[in-house]
């Protein structure tokens, strides 16, 4: 397969025109150079275990969403570095004015987000309960595992928002990276779900809806569980929902029921990274760095409810679907047939897309090319290659698109960041210069002169 790569993409490379719509539409709504929390509850040389509390040159915005009906804005700080106060928070798009840099507060509170000094003594602390998972455990034992055990938020890197049911979803990998040689393992990867009230700005009261650990035999790395999709069955209640996790590090995808409460795995070849697209190109930086599938989108139910589930590695121009009555077979998870993963296409080369988003308006699937500094789309309707592919948003400013959405009211938001040098260096964030923007353009408008326009 790689070999075929590299022939398309050289064949590719000089003759393939791409469309770059409006882009004019685009809005840069919030940036920040240096994060700034709102009513930190300690000093910032407080020690946590050997780190200070608060270290401005560790904070960087990571992962953002919104949630439309209440004015929410769940932001991520990622924990990357030592001295990051808090890593979910929120502030209230109300509070501030477009190109502004809104200060955050702790999500649901600071006390969630404290680390511990504990939390630096290498120890895995693993539930020994565990070894007793079957289906639906995690919904029995919930009610009393809230009550007699504390929890910390530790290391959330992207908040997802069910504007349907009015949730926050968040993967919390239990695992502290500073750097390769300074990395904590702190606790078991958990699911935790909260309501969002729609006065929710006014309140700030977010109550714990569920928290479940995802189970040891389902992943190796752990750092690598980052991203979900939302999959309602045909009965529509909120409690009818199938939950995609994808591992980045593991190359697999979880799959959770959430009705019943039970976890299982899917692991094919086609969510490897392709090796000669593993290279990330940032600023002055060149990093090898090989990432499984990333977050998952889904297309339109059939008359069965179910989808094609679109996907691709981070470290690949590919793209794959599957049919989401497979993924929904636990079964199938022991044994299928591998030409349900199919290769769609690519595409093109230096496209490695990081993100991507389905807007079931316009039947356009939106990426963020972590190479090209661009935002592009693809009409679903359309064959998948490099001729069908079109660029909504291409600029210097797109350093690294972290973070893809769309809402509720048909916008679709991207985030740039310093991801990549957090993550893979030893530099140190300038905190003079803007590190983190935030841009929105609604999605009918962005695909307008675009190949990706509406094809009825």
């Amino acid at each position: 397969m790689v070999k075929n790569l590299k022939i398309y993409c050289a064949l590719f490379l000089c003759f393939c025109f791409i469309t770059i719509g409006e882009s004019s539409e685009v809005e840069e709504v919030f940036h920040w150079k240096e994060v700034i929390f709102e009513d930190l509850p300690f000093a910032d040389d407080t020690l946590i275990g050997p780190y200070p509390y608060n270290i401005p040159s560790s904070n960087d915005v990571q992962g953002i969403n919104y949630h439309a009906a209440s004015g929410l804005m769940i932001a991520t700080v990622g924990r990357l570095r030592p001295g990051v106060p808090s890593n979910l928070n929120a502030f209230c798009t109300s509070d501030y004015d477009e190109g502004t840099s809104p200060h955050l507060w702790g999500f649901p509170n600071y006390a969630r987000n404290t680390l511990k000094a504990s939390f630096y003594n290498q120890g895995r602390r693993l539930n020994s309960l565990r070894k007793n998972y079957y289906p639906s455990y995690f919904n029995h034992i919930y009610a009393d595992y809230i009550r007699e055990h504390d929890y910390t938020i530790v290391s959330v890197y992207y908040p997802h928002i069910d504007e349907r049911c009015n949730r926050l979803f968040v993967l919390d990998t239990g695992y502290l990276h500073y750097s390769p040689t300074q990395n904590y393992d702190v606790q078991n990867p958990a699911l935790l779900v909260y309501d969002l009230p729609l006065n929710g700005c006014r309140s700030r009261n977010f109550p714990l809806i569920r928290r479940v650990e995802i189970p040891n035999h389902l992943w190796t790395f752990k750092m690598g569980l980052d991203f979900i999709s939302f999959d309602y069955q045909p009965k529509g209640s909120c409690e009818d929902l199938i939950v995609y996790i994808s591992n980045v590090l593991d190359n697999s995808l979880v799959v959770y029921d959430y009705k019943r409460g039970d976890f299982w795995t899917f692991a094919d070849e086609s969510m490897k990274p392709i090796l000669s697209e593993s290279i990330l190109f940032f600023k002055t930086f060149t990093y090898f760095i090989p990432l499984g599938i990333t977050n998952v989108v889904l297309g339109y139910p059939d008359k069965n409810g179910d989808r094609n589930l679109y996907y691709s590695p981070g470290s690949s121009v590919t793209e794959y679907i599957v049919s989401t009555k497979l993924l929904k077979d636990k079964k199938a998870s022991y044994k299928y047939n591998r030409e349900d993963f199919t290769l769609i296409g690519y595409r093109g080369c230096g496209s490695e897309a990081y993100r991507q988003v389905f807007d079931p308006e316009t039947g356009v699937i939106f990426f963020g090319e972590s190479n090209s500094h661009r935002i592009s789309c693809w009409n679903t309707r359309l064959p998948f290659n490099p001729d069908t592919i079109g660029v909504v948003f291409e600029s210097d400013l797109l350093l690294f698109p972290s973070e893809l959405f769309l809402d509720s009211e048909g916008f679709l938001w991207f985030l740039t960041n310093q991801l990549p040098l957090m993550f893979n260096s030893a530099d140190i964030l300038d905190t003079t210069e803007i590190n983190s923007r935030l841009f929105r353009v609604k999605a009918s408008e962005a695909v307008k002169g675009t190949i990706c326009d509406n094809l009825y």
